[in-house]
């Protein structure tokens, strides 16, 4: 898949999912006013309830599943697949408590309370990768290939120190939930081993500039040496 045509299709997946995130409750309210519920106290209630839980998961496999699915196609086409596909996934895992969050805004408070969650963190790391990968080159030189190994040295370290931001949402999946505690354990005592607990802050955020840097030095690279997906966007 070439960086044009996947930067093409994650910015309209996340359009998608913004659209349907909007017009979720309003089909809520139309299936439950359709329902029959009204003859039973409570009942309308409890099924609003059961559809606004589904609607959320439904709503982020409706535009995720895709946006996986470009991942791959993306990263086997870059170069990247072994270590930026898994990483990728980590954190999208990590960004659900936010992304699940994203229809109970009702207001600049709870936009704020969203915004503060651990799962932030996740998030930016993962719309830096898709920034990267949308302006990446399918013939890169050894400059694209030396900031990619760059970013791949950086987004492990951030796997690492990040532990804590997205074993929250991990938790959350189903089937894969279950072995986020013991991951936890196995991470804190990786952490512990290493003495940098009390440093796991200031070092995820380290590693986020670096990150963001090294995605910088490949975009840059790509440009320079005339890299479709950035050119073609951009010329």
């Amino acid at each position: 898949m070439s960086a044009d045509i996947f930067r093409r299709r994650w910015l309209g997946l996340f359009a998608l999912l913004s659209g349907l995130i909007f017009l979720a409750p309003y089909l809520i309210r139309v299936l439950v006013s359709n329902s029959g519920c009204h003859d039973t106290s409570g009942a309308c209630a409890a099924l609003e309830a059961t559809f606004d839980y589904h609607q959320r998961w439904l709503v982020l496999a409706i535009a995720l599943a895709p946006l996986v699915v470009a991942l791959a196609g993306r990263t086997l086409t870059a170069g990247v697949f072994v270590w930026a596909f898994p990483f990728a996934l980590l954190m999208m895992a990590g960004a659900m408590p936010l992304l699940a969050g994203l229809s109970d805004i009702r207001s600049a408070s709870d936009a704020q309370a969203l915004l503060e969650l651990p799962a932030m963190l996740p998030t930016l790391f993962l719309l830096v990768l898709l920034v990267a990968l949308s302006a990446g080159s399918e013939e890169d030189g050894n400059a694209a290939a030396a900031w990619k190994a760059l970013l791949g040295f950086a987004g492990g370290a951030a796997a690492f120190v990040t532990a804590q931001a997205w074993l929250p949402g991990l938790a959350t999946l189903p089937w894969i939930g279950p072995a986020s505690p013991p991951l936890d354990g196995w991470l804190a005592k990786a952490h512990a081993a290493l003495g940098i607990t009390a440093q796991l802050p200031q070092l995820s955020n380290t590693c986020l500039i670096a990150f963001i840097l090294a995605a910088a030095g490949l975009m840059a690279s790509a440009r320079g040496s005339g890299g479709g997906g950035y050119k073609s966007a951009y010329a």
